[in-house]
């Protein structure tokens, strides 16, 4: 009843205005409204409400205005409908923090002054806001309680929305079962409601459902629908998803020409319809499935391709990074240039002041005095010149004494570890000779049984000359990446969002491998530190490599651990003086001490044969000392293991 008189209150306060129904009039109204009481808060709320559609920041600015003015005639009524607009507004400004201080804020006053009719929005905003801060609890908390409130009133609508957030969320954790339960529950109302992208995501997910059950006749089915939905949509990037998750269910049924095709049909979608996201995806479909049908030659041509997408941003950078070396080189000159012309210019001053002072002195005198301190003014420009000289032939000469050093240890390493995978390749082969001459002799001899049997040996003989080759082919490749040099360009980079990006992107990633394997994931970010002036994308790759370890670290526990282990990564930031300190830390089984000295060094690692090249860390070591910084780390084997890098402020 009470919110239903507040916007009573507010409709008749805005009785003489109805006129001003365009956004200049109502500002025209606004700046004319002299008077501070209820009628400016509503002026003041409906004008942000129709300047959020071009300036969402302004339309925050008019809203805090109406809160203040709400707070000053003591209508905590107005207040709460003012937060739940500010909640809304920092929802679409990204600001999620903000969004939920007041979500909550307006949510208490709401509930103090009974105002039932905004708790949905207030409901939907919170559950949507901890959803894009990774707060699952939060999220599925306020989610379940705006489904509360729509079928205590019977809103189909509303429960459909909160259906599919809800499923959503349990998608993300793997929670198969609540999905089949809530879908089961939502594909009803989707199809009274004839609400078809409502359609497609239940599809989906009752998909991945039966994805996750072994149950691909059921997984198809459901794809296909989905792919029918999103055709009559005409939503082209999801068209192309679901021709990609078709090519991989055919690809894990064995149906090799189905997975051709439907990987064939989602890149030429992309291409139609210049989904540039969407083609990486295909090609990297096309990539596995002629990869593992040992169609080579093809594979190596999507592998191209795919790496000279990756790289048209990457040359576009070391072309500017060239440019600005360049630039600094002439200024250092420059600079060098001036120097000799000041102290010229001091030495003059000097000569002016010592011949003021000599008048008295004898001509002889003053000409000695002068042609020593041309000699001086010679010599020092000499000096200054030679020690420049010599100052850039010393540092050439570090630079390439350290290359030469660096390349020698990695030629070391590669020859030391690559030279496993090839031993087993060689052995292989020359068996696999000689039992394929045994199967010759076997067929002439028309032992059929024991010939196949002999082929059943060269086949698995393959497979692992397939295996070493590849385990092969990643050291090679993390050896290109370990020796490249770095193209970025050092600029003013948020540190606690770039933590905080790579955290998600390694989970996300790291699920798509293993749907089975969860983590929680803490972050206590120091807002204090702004932005920091570093390459992100070469410290963004130090922090996938940390995360990577913590992950495959507590996964390996976890097959081992007790029922109670619940594997956690934490990662914190904080200023710590001219310093900021990031620390990853994971409860997995650590790193025994006998080791830990080795871990930055290159191709060593922890991990099994074939699943790791060990230039992980001592990558992310020359990165982080390139940025004049620092990395450490703790560790008590079978407990945990955390890296502390410390970057300097300025660097």
């Amino acid at each position: 009843m009470r919110i239903i008189l507040l916007f009573l209150i507010i409709l008749s306060s805005l009785k003489s205005f109805a006129q001003t129904q365009t956004i200049d009039s109502l500002k025209k109204a606004l700046d004319n409204y002299k008077k501070d009481d209820t009628v400016k808060v509503g002026l003041l709320y409906k004008y942000s409400n129709l300047l959020s559609k071009t300036d969402i920041r302004g339309s925050i600015q008019y809203t805090h205005e109406g809160i203040q003015l709400a707070n000053k005639l003591n209508r905590p009524d107005f207040v709460a409908s003012g937060d739940l607009m500010l909640s809304s507004f920092y929802g679409e400004d990204n600001k999620n923090d903000s969004c939920v201080f007041f979500g909550l804020d307006g949510l208490n006053t709401a509930e103090k002054l009974h105002l039932s009719k905004l708790f949905p929005n207030f409901y939907y905003r919170l559950g949507e806001s901890y959803r894009l801060l990774h707060n699952y609890k939060q999220s599925v908390y306020y989610d379940n309680k705006y489904l509360n409130v729509a079928s205590s009133e019977k809103n189909d609508t509303m429960i459909l929305k909160a259906l599919l957030l809800i499923i959503s969320l349990y998608e993300g954790h793997g929670e198969w079962d609540k999905v089949k339960n809530l879908a089961d529950r939502a594909l009803p109302l989707a199809k009274a409601q004839k609400n078809q992208y409502a359609l497609g995501r239940l599809f989906w997910s009752i998909g991945g459902e039966y994805r996750h059950a072994n149950n691909f006749q059921q997984t198809v089915d459901n794809y296909h629908a989905a792919l029918e939905v999103w055709k009559n949509l005409r939503n082209y990037p999801d068209m192309t998803f679901s021709l990609v998750l078709l090519s991989s269910i055919f690809d894990k049924m064995n149906n090799k020409d189905s997975t051709g095709w439907y990987a064939y049909a989602a890149l030429d979608t992309a291409k139609k319809y210049k989904l540039k996201k969407e083609k990486e995806d295909a090609y990297a479909v096309l990539f596995h499935y002629h990869y593992e049908y040992k169609e080579y030659k093809k594979a190596l041509e999507e592998r191209l391709i795919l790496d000279s997408m990756d790289d048209e941003e990457e040359n576009a950078q070391t072309v500017q990074t060239t440019l600005k070396a360049e630039i600094k080189y002439d200024q250092e000159k420059k600079d060098l240039l001036a120097l000799i012309e000041q102290k010229n210019k001091e030495a003059a001053v000097r000569r002016t002041k010592n011949l003021q002072y000599g008048v008295t002195t004898t001509f002889v005198l003053l000409a000695s005095f002068l042609f020593y301190d041309n000699r001086q003014k010679q010599r020092a420009k000499i000096k200054i010149e030679k020690a420049y000289s010599e100052l850039k032939t010393t540092q050439a000469q570090l630079i390439q004494s350290e290359k030469m050093a660096s390349l020698g240890e990695l030629t070391t390493g590669i020859a030391h570890e690559i030279q496993n995978p090839l031993n087993f390749i060689n052995n292989f082969s020359e068996v696999n000779k000689e039992l394929l001459v045994e199967m010759k002799d076997e067929m002439k001899k028309g032992n059929i049984d024991d010939a196949n049997a002999i082929a059943d040996d060269v086949i698995g003989n393959e497979e692992k000359i397939n295996f070493h080759g590849k385990r092969a082919d990643a050291i090679v490749k993390g050896m290109l990446q370990h020796s490249r040099s770095s193209s970025g360009i050092m600029e003013p980079t948020d540190i606690n969002a770039l933590a905080d990006e790579y955290l998600r992107l390694t989970f996300h990633v790291l699920r798509a491998k293993d749907n089975s394997f969860n983590a929680i994931m803490k972050t206590d970010f120091d807002k204090s530190i702004g932005n920091l002036n570093i390459i992100p994308q070469d410290i963004g790759r130090v922090l996938l490599n940390l995360y990577n370890n913590a992950f495959y670290a507590m996964s390996e526990k976890k097959k081992t651990a007790d029922a109670g282990y619940e594997p956690t990564v934490s990662v914190n930031t904080k200023k710590i003086g001219d310093k900021i300190e990031i620390k990853v830390k994971d409860n997995g089984n650590g790193i025994p001490q006998k080791v830990v000295d080795k871990i930055f060094q290159p191709f060593f690692t922890t991990k099994p044969t074939g699943q790791g090249t060990g230039l992980g860390l001592s990558l992310s070591y020359d990165i982080v000392k390139a940025h004049r910084g620092e990395i450490n780390v703790n560790t008590s084997d079978g407990e945990f293991t955390e890296f502390v890098i410390q970057l300097p402020i300025l660097v």
